[in-house]
């Protein structure tokens, strides 16, 4: 497994969500202010430009069904890099995102 340079926290918090809400078929991603994009039925909201990296990098997939809406889904190399993500935490101590929400 290849070592790659670390994604911003925001893009990061981006794979984890859509990771958490992927069921195979895409989160939606509506229109939000202030050129952001927020979950469908979720409280998490990010910048449109936080969707850039992870595209490129070949970690997400992003289609736009509508007008404004874009369905996002995680790839194989996404999960593949929230994997390191997690060692690298747990490689330095730090706990697992869903250690931290269950509190």
């Amino acid at each position: 497994m290849m070592s790659l340079q670390p994604l911003k926290r925001a893009a990061v918090a981006l794979l984890e969500q859509i990771a958490a809400h992927d069921r195979g078929d895409g989160v939606l991603f509506q229109p939000a202010p202030r050129g952001c994009r927020r979950l469908d039925g979720g409280a998490f909201a990010t910048r449109d430009e936080t969707f850039r990296v992870p595209s490129m990098l070949g970690f997400i997939t992003v289609e736009h069904p509508r007008l404004g809406v874009w369905r996002v889904r995680i790839t194989q190399a996404g999960r593949d890099y929230l994997t390191q993500v997690e060692a690298r935490r747990a490689k330095h101590g730090r706990k697992a995102r869903d250690d931290e929400a269950a509190r």
